[in-house]
C-alpha cells in the first residue's frame, strides 16, 4: 500500500509539473508549440491565456488528468480508512493511466515545425511564429474561466463512486463501500450540476439561445451522467437507511462513469463536429479507439 501510494504521489507530481510547464509556456507566448500557437495570441488577456490551457483537445485531456490525480490525493485517506486503499488505488491509477495514454498520443508539446513539416521552407527547427491564432471568438468570454474547470472537476469526481463500486464487487462487500462513496457521489453530482448550469448561462449570454441549449448534443451528453448521479444519490440513501438496492447502486455507479466516458467521446472524438459548437475536431485514430 505504501509503495502504491508513493508511486501515485509521484504520478500526481508529474501531472502538476507538466501542467505548470504548459501554462508557463502559454503565458510566455512560446508559439513554437503548435498547441499554444493554435489557441493563444499576444492580444489575449491573462485570464483568457490561462483558459487557452484547456481550450483544445490536448489541454482538455491534461486538465482532466490533472484533476483526476489531485482528487486521488483526497481519495487515498478516505479509501484507507475503510480498508479499500489497495483495490481503489489500483483501479483509480489505471484510469489515470488511460488519460496519460491519450496525452502521449495527443500531446500539447508538439513543435510547429513537426506538425507542419514540409509545408513551408521556413518551418525549420527553432522557428517561432510572431503571434498565435488565438481563441475562437465564441470562447472569448469570462465563462470560459469558470465553466470548463467546474465541469471537469465533476467529471473527475464521478470516477470515485465507480472505483468504490468495482472495489465492492471485488471484495464482495456490498454494504461498507457505501460509507466512503456517498460523500464523493454528493460532491461529484453537485459540482457537475453546477458546471452544467453555468454552461447554460454561458450559452444564453454568448450564443443567444435564449437560455435553452437542450438541442446541443454535447450539452445533452454532460447532462446524462448528472441525471444518473442524482438517481444514484437517492438510491444510496435508500440503501443506507433500509438496506436495499445494493445491486442498483453498483450498477448506477458504473453507469455514471461510463456516461462520463460517453460524454467525453462525443465531445472529443470529432463525431459531432458538424452539429455542435462545443465539439472538437477529429483527434486521431488512437484517441478515437481509447475513447471507444
Amino acid at each position: 500500500n505504501r509503495l502504491g501510494s508513493t508511486l501515485y504521489y509521484l504520478a500526481t507530481a508529474g501531472m502538476v509539473t507538466i501542467s505548470i510547464y504548459l501554462l508557463s509556456n502559454i503565458l510566455a507566448h512560446n508559439f513554437q508549440f503548435t498547441y499554444i500557437w493554435e489557441y493563444s495570441s499576444l492580444e489575449l488577456s491573462d485570464p483568457l491565456l490561462v483558459a487557452s490551457f484547456y481550450s483544445g483537445q490536448q489541454g482538455s485531456f491534461l486538465l482532466w488528468g490533472l484533476f483526476i490525480s489531485i482528487i486521488g490525493l483526497f481519495l487515498i485517506p478516505s479509501a484507507r480508512k475503510y480498508g479499500y486503499e489497495s483495490i481503489v488505488l489500483s483501479i483509480y491509477s489505471f484510469i489515470l493511466l488511460f488519460v496519460v495514454l491519450m496525452l502521449i498520443a495527443k500531446t500539447p508539446f508538439d513543435y510547429i515545425w513537426e506538425t507542419y513539416a514540409g509545408e513551408a521552407d521556413y518551418l525549420v527547427p527553432g522557428f517561432t511564429p510572431e503571434n498565435g491564432r488565438g481563441l475562437n471568438p465564441i470562447l472569448q468570454n469570462y465563462w470560459i474561466s469558470i465553466h470548463p474547470p467546474i465541469l471537469f472537476t465533476g467529471y473527475s469526481a464521478m470516477t470515485v463512486p465507480f472505483v468504490f463500486a468495482l472495489g465492492a464487487l471485488i471484495k464482495r462487500d456490498y454494504k461498507n463501500w457505501l460509507k466512503p462513496a456517498i460523500p464523493w457521489t454528493l460532491f461529484a453530482t453537485g459540482v457537475l450540476g453546477l458546471g452544467i448550469m453555468l454552461g447554460g448561462f454561458w450559452a444564453y449570454e454568448t450564443l443567444g439561445w435564449g437560455g435553452f441549449w437542450g438541442w446541443d448534443p454535447v450539452e445533452n451528453s454532460s447532462l446524462l451522467p448528472w441525471l444518473v448521479g442524482v438517481a444514484l444519490v437517492h438510491t444510496m440513501i435508500v440503501q443506507r437507511t433500509k438496506g436495499g438496492l445494493f445491486k442498483t447502486n453498483i450498477a448506477l455507479s458504473i453507469t455514471t462513469f461510463l456516461l462520463v466516458l460517453y460524454a467525453t467521446f462525443l465531445t472529443r472524438s470529432g463525431i459531432l463536429g458538424d452539429t455542435s459548437v462545443h465539439s472538437f475536431v477529429e483527434p486521431g485514430y488512437f484517441i478515437y479507439v481509447l475513447l471507444m
